[in-house]
């Protein structure tokens, strides 16, 4: 007996296990961003309110550690950061949470839930503000409070009401906070290498182009565009861009960081209101303030846009001047990076263009095609080059939208748009960039006796005062094409019928089409 009351005292002496210190990073000494493209976004635009891709952040930081086991709070992180993907160098983490307790309306609620605040309110009666003491009791779904006057559901008059409170909880963080618990380690000085990866980030690629007055040269000039959806700026960092399709498995994919800033920034005052009939019931509640715009970085819309219209009347090698600062590319496995050799400020919901690309003459060859199915479809014009340094260029190019130009007596004229795939080295770049002007091609069809295909004779006119060249793609499948005259070039996916056409003059080109399921004469 008197061994097992020792024993009782005994654990009863013994100290409590106390939860491991905490030591707080206030910001990032430097920061290094790597902009991914999303690659479901296809031909679209960067959604600017919600880019749907993400980037790689990786932050040095230096902080003072004391021996043992410690959690270090690393504030000022991005807002849409994947906590499961958070690599932590210079000392082993044994845990790692992202704080979501931010210091906010929802937040500031929840914190002083059970607890006496004021409340501050226009009266219904009179129109007067008043202010009285409240107890917040509920905030799960709708704000309710014990007042004086009783029970109350707030913000459901319709009416100016707010609370007013003591002080901030010492719990809630005004920047996005990752918590990371180390092993134990022998204290002092430190320089940690924080990595992760966050949503909320995109980017694309510009092209300008200049087509030469012959039309076998064109001007390019090409631009990175970097867009940021995250709260969190990062000033003076070192930026990137890779170009290619990243495979992401299903645990990096899980943001967590979106659900907690959603349920931070908003608290529901607009519905769920309880009573759901009171004196007020009819009033007409107006909805919340529309957000302000998103502000761009770098380079606003109206100064992209007079880069592009009002630089019409300037010289055409303008355009293709030596440039401050250009994207550098390199090597990264299979994919391609661009690095920003300068620092620059990636800041919150902001887009920010850099040039990648600046060639003043790429050659090539402008022609004009049409595809042929049964019969030929309208004409497409187009500029064809080799992507190699023989030809001027020689750079990897990635996926984006080009928008061309030519100069013209009346100035530099659009004469086009299109899009254009990820294509590397040494291979062949089309760029499809409308209807042209001066070519049209109409077609005749016959059945020809006796035999299940048609003889289509296509009549192709050049109203131009210079010759062109013109291409039939004939595609390879069930249906076939028979007595083509001259010889057809095998690419993949097709055979292509190349004709020149002289200036102010038509050429006809016969050929017939045969069906394989017998249905048709």
């Amino acid at each position: 007996m008197r061994s097992a009351i020792a024993l009782i005292l005994g654990l009863a002496a013994m100290p409590a296990l106390a939860d491991p210190p905490v030591v707080t990073s206030a910001a990032p000494g430097t920061v290094a961003v790597t902009f991914y493209r999303d690659p479901n976004r296809g031909d679209g635009e960067i959604d600017r309110n919600q880019p749907g891709s993400f980037a790689l952040i990786a932050e040095t930081r230096i902080v003072d550690l004391p021996p043992g086991v410690v959690t270090v709070r690393f504030e000022g992180v991005a807002g849409g950061i994947v906590p499961q993907t958070a690599i932590l160098f210079g000392t082993d983490p044994r845990e790692r949470n992202r704080d979501a307790a931010l210091l906010s309306q929802k937040g500031l609620v929840d914190g002083f839930t059970g607890q006496s605040v004021i409340l501050r309110r226009t009266d219904p009666a009179t129109g007067k503000i008043t202010e009285e003491r409240a107890t917040v009791r509920s905030a799960a779904d709708r704000l309710v409070l014990t007042t004086p006057r009783g029970v109350e559901a707030v913000y459901c008059t319709g009416l100016n009401q707010t609370l007013i409170y003591p002080g901030a909880p010492p719990a809630l963080s005004a920047k996005p906070v990752l918590s990371m618990t180390t092993k134990d380690q022998p204290g002092g000085p430190a320089t940690i290498t924080l990595a992760y990866i966050a949503t909320g980030f995109d980017w694309d690629a510009t092209y300008v182009g200049t087509l030469a007055d012959d039309g076998k040269s064109l001007g390019l000039m090409s631009w990175l565009t970097m867009a940021s959806g995250d709260e969190t700026s990062f000033p003076d960092a070192t930026t990137s861009a890779v170009a290619g399709r990243i495979n992401r498995s299903d645990d990096t994919r899980d943001d967590t960081g979106t659900n907690a800033r959603a349920e931070a920034e908003n608290l529901a005052k607009w519905s769920n209101c309880w009573p759901s009939v009171t004196t007020t019931t009819g009033l007409q509640i107006m909805p919340p303030p529309v957000p302000p715009p998103m502000a761009l970085g770098m380079m606003m819309a109206d100064e992209a846009m007079d880069i592009v219209v009002t630089g019409a009347r300037r010289e055409a090698k303008a355009n293709f001047s030596p440039l401050a600062v250009t994207a550098v590319s390199e090597s990264l496995g299979d994919l391609k990076l661009y690095r920003v050799p300068v620092a620059m400020t990636v800041a919150a919901h902001s887009q920010k263009q850099v040039a990648f690309l600046n060639a003043d003459k790429v050659a090539g060859v402008l022609l004009y095609r049409s595809r042929v199915w049964e019969e030929p479809e309208d004409p497409k014009m187009l500029f064809r080059f080799r992507n190699r340094k023989a030809d001027g260029l020689g750079n990897p190019l990635p996926a984006g939208k080009v928008v061309l130009y030519q100069n013209s007596a009346w100035g530099r004229q659009l004469i086009g748009e299109t899009t254009l795939a990820d294509k590397t080295l040494d291979e062949e770049v089309e760029l499809v960039f409308g209807e042209p002007s001066g070519i049209t091609i109409v077609s005749d069809t016959k059945p020809v006796k006796g035999a299940k295909r048609r003889t289509v004779t296509a009549t192709i006119r050049n109203a131009n005062p210079f010759a062109v060249r013109y291409e039939l793609d004939f595609p390879t499948g069930e249906d076939r094409v028979y007595n083509v005259p001259g010889k057809l070039q095998n690419k993949p996916g097709k055979r292509v019928r190349q004709l020149s056409i002289a200036a102010n003059s038509e050429t006809r080109f016969t050929y017939d089409y045969a069906y394989n399921d017998g249905t048709r004469d």
